[in-house]
């Protein structure tokens, strides 16, 4: 572009000089070529600054590295690679033999559990029955004792000693009687009273293990959470999976949108907005421009961000480290085929000096033009 321009301004100096009929000499040429410095220059820094542009533009692509809730030899790898997938298809299923073992016998233990519960309850009132049999029996052996103590404080004792004692041992017998009744029943109860909620304990803490038992049979089968892809398929049945992090079983690519995220120099951006017009051109599209809007400018840079660790940090700083803008494209771009990560030039028109944007404009597509060419080695 700056070519063009000197050539243009060229062409109307001579022009000008020509038409208008103004001497050549040591003032007029000089002249001319200094106006020609200051307006192409002022030219391009308008341009630059108002409309800035970028090279360093990509399709950004976010993966997802599937990793397995679950340890266990892959049975079964359905999934295609590099093909659009809903969400809930199965990427691939664990052996389930383990975990559904789990679920069956907490399940068993579960309903033996319950039914300790019912038969606590039918004991507890065997108990209570008890202790009122007990009661009975207690109060019985007291009477029969008062009256042998009565007797023995009148002149004439109709009762024997032997008697008497025979009534007291009795009444202590059903006293030890009716302590171990209640022992019993304050036991049951005790069982009983365990609850969360309204529930009893260890009813509520077996369904607590079946729910995760339930759930870590369920992840043996593992599903595509939203619409997307998976790529480099290597898992194949026979390999074992595990849950740590390190290892991920497959990466997943979610359905991409239309964004474009570049970097601009940090001087770039002083005057853009979100909604300014934008214009992207790919590399692998020649001479097509695809038009967009800025969605948003990010509000940090990414070289600047920092995070806790076991020593002190310096500062990393680079004035190259650019600003980063994200530019939505028009749903044009939904006919080309276009790979997720592919690199993009882009210019973004803000709303001041727009008269110069033709500028950028005519740079932006003699860049898309360019790539038409280029050569293997």
């Amino acid at each position: 572009m700056d070519l063009l321009l000197i050539m243009t301004y060229a062409a109307l100096a001579y022009g000008c000089f020509k038409i208008f009929k103004i001497p050549v000499n040591k003032w007029t040429v000089p002249t001319a070529m200094l106006g020609g410095v200051f307006l192409i220059a002022g030219l391009l820094l308008a341009m630059n600054y108002n409309h800035p542009y970028t090279y360093i533009a990509q399709k950004a692509v976010v993966t997802i590295p599937v990793i397995s809730q679950v340890s266990g030899v892959v049975t079964e790898v359905p999934v295609t690679p590099n093909q659009l997938l809903k969400a809930g298809t199965v990427l691939f299923k664990i052996d389930p033999t383990v975990y559904q073992a789990r679920v069956d016998r907490l399940k068993a233990d579960l309903v033996k559990t319950q039914q300790q519960v019912e038969s606590q309850q039918a004991q507890l009132e065997a108990t209570k029955a008890e202790v009122d049999r007990a009661v009975a029996e207690r109060d019985k052996a007291k009477k029969d004792l008062s009256r042998f103590l009565r007797a023995a404080g009148k002149a004439v004792n109709p009762f024997t000693e032997q008697e008497a004692t025979n009534a007291k041992q009795n009444y202590l017998a059903m006293e030890a009687r009716l302590a171990t009744a209640e022992a019993q029943q304050e036991q049951v109860q005790s069982q009983l009273d365990a609850l969360v909620g309204s529930e009893n304990a260890a009813v509520v803490s077996l369904k607590a293990q079946l729910r995760e038992a339930e759930y870590n049979l369920a992840q043996t089968t593992v599903r595509a959470l939203s619409d997307g892809y998976v790529t480099q398929v290597l898992l194949r049945p026979g390999s074992y999976v595990n849950s740590m992090p390190f290892r991920p079983a497959m990466f997943f690519i979610p359905k991409q949108g239309r964004s474009i995220v570049a970097s601009f120099r940090q001087n770039s951006l002083l005057r853009v907005s979100v909604g300014d017009d934008a214009e992207v051109a790919f590399t692998g599209i020649p001479g097509t421009i695809f038009h967009g809007k800025v969605r948003q400018v990010m509000p940090v840079v990414p070289q600047g961000a920092y995070q806790t660790q076991n020593a002190l940090q310096s500062i990393s700083f680079d004035a190259r480290n650019g600003i980063m803008a994200e530019i939505e494209l028009d749903p044009a771009i939904d006919a080309y085929q276009l790979p997720d990560g592919v690199s993009a030039q882009v210019a973004i028109y803000t709303q001041h000096f727009s008269h110069v944007a033709v500028m950028r404009k005519v740079l932006l597509r003699m860049t898309s033009w360019m790539h038409y060419l280029y050569l293997d080695h």
